[in-house]
This record gives structure tokens, sequence and C-alpha cells, in this order.
């Protein structure tokens, strides 16, 4: 039980973590996005609908106009005709149905009276008092009415009155009824995926044409310039799709991004984890290998002691010299064990010594003759480099001098047919650099990355001890050491030890 709450508590915090950096930042995203793009889609349709009603204005316009320019081409022909009323009918009646727009010619004098009417013998009718006739008495231009139903046709229409004017005197006004359904169908032939709503000034509506629902649609308008009207085109806006459909779209391509980036932190993080936790378990194992070397070794000592006090006195009482060569391989031997057992004990307790301030310069200074000894021994020319400013850290002398020693012993080793060692003391920012480097055989990568693990060794009688100790002293000051190496190129090992502050030079 307790197992599966822990497990439903893990699922539950990964899921959290889950929403949180993946699902939510792609909901956000994709809306605004979807968003954006609905307004584009909203911003082309009303470009869309502008550009329909001006076009559509500008037709029902030319239409105007057109059947103006014609009206009035005929008053001008009326006007240079000195005929009587009955030429006028004639002439009337034989223009009647040239154009279709127009569905019959009216001729009154300029009290109004209706004289010829091209449609029906209307007798007795007078249109003086219809507001459009007075204006074009009045300005003496063409004047139009609203949309009416005509007395003579029956039909929704527009009446046209053009004046007469001869020498500022007012021979007849031409009427003629310009008709809707005329005005309509031109429209409707133009219409593609719009609709058009053409209203009077009351905003009452003339005509449509076209058909999309009215409440999903942008809408433009404009006024006419000839007549009172309002051009109204609207277009389709987008459905609920067009948010929906973008959104899915950015959705699957910022999930796919998220979920890749989501997955590749997991990776990271888990790869972060591993690494840590082993070097956690290294750690470990170095601090069990630590107290078990370090018991093993008292444990060795005691005997060892007993062992090499013996053999010392028995050198002394057998002089035989076959038996003193045996002596003094037991000897050699005995010191290499004693060589391994203080190698142990800095494994196990390489801070159990009390730490003093010293010049780096000075221990390298101290064993420098050693250093020379065993290169000339083994014909590698040595080079030096001290530092001019005093590089003091806080250390066991004796340690740091261990570290060198293995560090150049294991240098000369790789050189076993000569070559070059170096040894640079250098002074970086608060930090003291010791840098051995040789041009020896060198290691390969997977090699260097055991180099620090105990009991690692590349040598027939090395014990794997060495660099271990040296990592463990140098960890125990607070610094750092690093391998770098190519292989039948040499080897560089850097380290780096915090520097003391010299009070003296404040």
């Amino acid at each position: 039980m307790v197992a599966v709450r822990v497990l439903s508590s893990i699922l539950k915090n990964k899921f959290l973590i889950y929403l949180l950096l993946t699902l939510i930042p792609t909901v956000a995203i994709s809306s605004v996005l979807a968003q954006h793009r609905v307004k584009v889609l909203e911003d082309q349709n009303k470009n869309k609908a502008e550009d329909y009603a001006n076009f559509h204005t500008m037709n029902i316009e030319n239409f105007f106009n057109e059947t103006v320019g014609r009206l009035e081409m005929l008053a001008s022909s009326l006007k240079f005709q000195n005929t009587s009323l009955e030429n006028l009918e004639t002439l009337l009646r034989e223009t009647t149905g040239k154009d279709p727009r127009l569905s019959g010619f009216f001729w009154t004098n300029s009290n109004g009276d209706l004289l010829i009417s091209t449609n029906t013998n209307s007798k007795n009718i007078n249109v003086s008092d219809r507001p459009y006739f007075q204006r074009a008495i009045k300005t003496e231009k063409t004047s139009f009415s609203d949309v009416h139903i005509g007395r003579v046709t029956g039909r929704h229409v527009i009446t046209i009155a053009t004046p007469i004017v001869d020498h500022g005197k007012i021979q007849g006004v031409l009427v003629a009824s310009l008709r809707m359904d005329k005005i309509e169908e031109a429209i409707k032939n133009l219409v593609t995926d719009e609709m058009v709503i053409v209203m009077d000034d009351s905003n009452k509506v003339l005509f449509k044409a076209g058909s999309i629902p009215e409440e999903n649609a942008i809408k433009y308008s404009m006024k006419m310039a000839n007549v009172p009207w309002t051009i109204s085109v609207l277009v389709q806006s987008g459905n609920r799709l067009a948010f929906w459909k973008p959104f899915l779209k950015y959705m699957i391509i910022f999930l796919t991004i998220s979920n890749i980036v989501f997955l590749w932190a997991q990776y990271f993080l888990l790869k972060k984890k591993v690494k840590r936790e082993q070097a956690q378990t290294e750690h470990h194992k170095l601090e069990l290998i630590g107290k078990l070397a370090a018991s093993t070794a008292h444990e060795i000592r005691n005997p060892l002691t007993g062992i090499k006090g013996l053999i010392k006195l028995l050198s002394e009482e057998y002089h035989d010299q076959k038996a003193q060569s045996y002596f003094d391989v037991i000897q050699t031997e005995i010191d290499r064990i004693n060589v391994i057992v203080s190698e142990l004990l800095v494994l196990g307790k390489p801070t159990a010594h009390t730490l003093k301030t010293d010049n780096v310069n000075n221990i390298v200074a101290e064993i420098e003759p050693i250093i020379h000894s065993e290169a000339n021994f083994m014909n590698v020319e040595l080079t030096i480099h001290y530092c001019k400013e005093s590089l003091l850290v806080s250390c066991v002398k004796d340690h740091l001098k261990q570290v060198i020693l293995n560090l150049t012993k294991n240098s000369l080793q790789a050189m076993p047919y000569g070559g070059k060692l170096s040894i640079t003391l250098e002074k970086l920012k608060d930090n003291c650099l010791i840098t051995v480097s040789d041009n020896g055989v060198g290691m390969q990568l997977d090699q260097i990355n055991q180099a620090f693990n105990p009991f690692f060794t590349l040598k027939k009688d090395g014990s794997g001890l060495g660099l271990t100790v040296c990592k463990r002293i140098i960890d125990s000051y607070g610094g750092n050491i690093f391998i770098k190496s190519v292989p039948n190129e040499g080897t560089r090992v850097k380290i780096t030890l915090p520097l003391v502050v010299d009070r003296d030079s404040y």
C-alpha cells in the first residue's frame, strides 16, 4: 500500500511538471497565435468588404450617371426642336423602350401639368407637389425622387426630372421613370460571395442582393453621391473553425516541440542525476576503501615491524654472502610494503596531520635534487620553472612532496627511452597552478577516466594507489587535479591549490 502511494505521488508530481512546462504553455501560445490569425482574417475580410462596397457603389453611381446622361441628351435634342406637342409625343414614344432601365417618358409644363405620357393617356395629373419637381424647377438641374410606386406604371421607380431651359425660361420638364428592378438586377449580376443591401436615407431597405447570415458577417457601408442611399456590403466572417483550425495546427506543432524539449530536459536531468549518484557511489566507495585501507595498514605495520627487526638480527648473525643477499632482498621488499602501507594510510586519513602554510617554490626546490637524479638516470631532460612571486598554500609539506614525486615518477616511467619533463609553477589569481608535463607514451580517454580509481594501474608492479592518494591529498586542501593526455604525444597534469593571503603584504 505504501509503495502504491509513493508511486501515485511520483506520477502526480511528474504530471504537474508536465502540465506546467508543456501543456499549459502550449495551449497559451496556440491560443494567442490562433487569435492573431483570426484577427488577420478579420482584417482581410474588412478590406474585402470595403473593396466590394466601393465596387458596387461605383457601379450604381455609374448606372445613374449613364441614365442621367442619356436623359439630358434627349432633353437637349428637344430643346432645339421647336415642334408641337404632337411631334414631341411622337419623338418620346419612339425613344421609349430603347433603354430598358427607363419605364417611360413624360412631358410637363413649368406648372407641373402632365401634357405627354408615353405609357397611358393620363389626364389631369399634376406633379408640382413632388419635391423632386420643385427642386428641378428651383435649381434648373436634374433632380431625383425617392423610391416610390409610379402612379402610371405601378412599379417601384425613381422619377428623374430634367428641366429644359431656354434663355432663362423653363420651356418644360422632361420626366422619366427609372426602374428599381433594373438596378437590382444589375447588382445581382455582379454579386459573387458577398451580400449587398441598399437603403435610403430613412434606413429603409430598398433591395438586397446575395444571401449570407448577417450575424456572422463583416459589414462595410458607403454613402452615394447622386442619391441619398447607403450601400452596405456584408462578407462572411470566419466561422467557429476560423479559431479552432489554426489553434489545433499550432497545438500539434508546439506540443511536438515542447514534448521533444521536455523529453530532452528529462533525459538531461536523468543523466545528471545518474552522474551525481555515480559520484556519490564513488565517494562512498572511496570512503569505504579508505577506512579499510587505514585499518589494514595498521594491522600490516604491527607484524611488519617485528619481521623487519628479526631480519636485521638474522643479518647480523649470518655473515654468509648468499644469506646477506637474501636478507637484502627481504629488506627491500619490506621497505616496498612500508611504502604501500604509507599510501594506504594517506588514502584512509589524508587530513590526519596539521596543515601549515608553506611556499610551493620552496617545497619543489627541496625535492629538485631527487627529481634531477631520477631524470638523469632515465636519460630525461628536466626543466623547472619557478614562480617569481611567493606561492603560499596551506598543506602538509611531506604530502605535497609526495604528490609531486608521484607525478614525476609516473612521467619518468612513461618515457623509458628518454624525453622531456617539465614542472611549472604559476600564480593564477587566487590559486597556485602546478603543471607537470612530459612527452611520453600518453593515455587513452578511458584510461584517463579511470586514472584516479583505487587499484587501477598500467604498470606491472604498480599498486594503483599513487594517483588516488594524490587526488585525496589535493581534495583535502580544497584544490583540483586534472589530467590531459594524448597517446604517443605526452601527458600534462595540472594541480590548482588555493593561495593563502600573505598578511605581511598589506
